[in-house]
């Protein structure tokens, strides 16, 4: 036990960063990771357009479109105005490269849920909360049920995201 406590004690961030990383593949493993399906919340169509719309772009050599031409039968929709790129290029790159929008979307969640952990842990730890305190305090916003429904159920990739920006401010 004691050899524990001071192995966690030399290595408490790589710890913690590997705790983030495994709890945030098992929370997108539980719903997403099943053969041939994927969950489309009431937001699902909405922002899978705009990841494949913004890797359509990429592929064409424009890395910031102002017009998601992808909607509407192709007459097109500013959605960046409303709803800021920014985050979904991690997955529209994954698009680019050649996953499928099911796989790039899960790379998408892990990568989500991981950044959500680590903010907001790092968030716990600048309002001056122990080693201790932030990891509870991470947990208790990383594994808020609403906003897990917000990701897999209703897929509200604005939402979520948006959550990641105010805990980092």
């Amino acid at each position: 036990m004691q050899r524990l406590k001071y192995f966690y004690r030399r290595h408490a961030l790589t710890v913690t960063l590997l705790f983030f990383g495994l709890l945030s593949i098992a929370m997108v493993a539980i719903v997403y990771l099943q053969p041939n399906k994927i969950l489309s919340g009431s937001d699902y169509h909405f922002h899978m357009n705009r990841i494949e719309n913004l890797a359509l772009s990429i592929k064409q050599g424009e890395w910031f479109p102002r017009i998601s031409y992808f909607f509407i039968g192709g007459m097109g929709y500013a959605a960046g105005l409303f709803y800021p790129d920014a985050f979904l290029y991690l997955p529209a790159i994954l698009r680019v490269v050649g996953l499928s929008i099911k796989e790039s979307f899960i790379v998408f969640a892990i990568a989500i849920n991981f950044s959500t952990f680590l903010i907001t842990y790092i968030s716990g730890k600048l309002a001056d909360f122990n080693k201790k305190q932030a990891l509870i305090f991470s947990l208790m916003y990383g594994l808020s049920t609403y906003r897990f429904a917000d990701l897999v159920n209703r897929q509200a990739i604005g939402e979520v995201s948006t959550g990641i920006g105010i805990c980092y401010q």
